[in-house]
């Protein structure tokens, strides 16, 4: 991966001054953003740096970045005129310069393709999780209805034979008077 961009971190109030790394065809070529936000507030210092205007907050993200331009090639050939080396090498280095640039943002955007990927599929995995916590405890909450169910008709039996019970005491209570009744009038 060619190199096309230089990071940094801003970890003070006073330095202005940045560096760069890269080739470049023109200056304005040169792109900077501060917490991903595009700035013009820079100039250029020499042929490798740039100076902010005013130094960017502590803990802001800096990236100087080549951005070639592709609109039109740097020379043009026109029919019965002489072809210059010069002229070839400054098209052919801007198309190389286009292509890295293309390649490095195709590997940015795969790399952060991939890492949403991850996280969906370890979105998914918590998902098929709580589904199957949800259907476990659907179960038992079916279970514990069962139980309800069978403790209730368990109850309503044993209130049917207490009632039964309470008629087979009454029952015997009135044959014992009788029993009772009829000893008297035998006596």
């Amino acid at each position: 991966m060619a190199q096309t961009e230089d990071t940094y971190t801003q970890l003070n109030t006073t330095d202005v001054l940045r560096s760069f790394t890269f080739p470049y065809i023109n200056q304005s070529d040169i792109k900077v953003t501060l917490d991903g936000v595009a700035t013009t507030a820079y100039s250029h210092v020499g042929l490798t740096q740039i100076q902010f205007t005013s130094a960017p907050a502590v803990g802001t993200a800096i990236r100087i970045y080549r951005e070639t331009s592709d609109e039109e090639t740097q020379a043009t050939f026109y029919s019965g005129s002489a072809i210059r080396a010069k002229d070839l090498n400054d098209n052919f280095t801007q198309n190389l310069y286009v292509t890295q640039e293309a390649n490095n943002e195709a590997d940015s955007a795969t790399t952060i393709a991939n890492a949403a990927t991850a996280t969906a599929n370890a979105a998914d995995t918590k998902s098929d999780t709580a589904i199957s916590t949800a259907n476990a405890s659907t179960a038992t909450a079916n279970g514990a209805d069962t139980k309800s169910d069978t403790a209730v008709a368990t109850s309503n039996q044993a209130s049917t034979n207490a009632s039964a019970a309470v008629t087979t005491a009454n029952t015997a209570s009135s044959n014992a008077s009788t029993a009772v009744s009829t000893a008297n009038t035998a006596s």
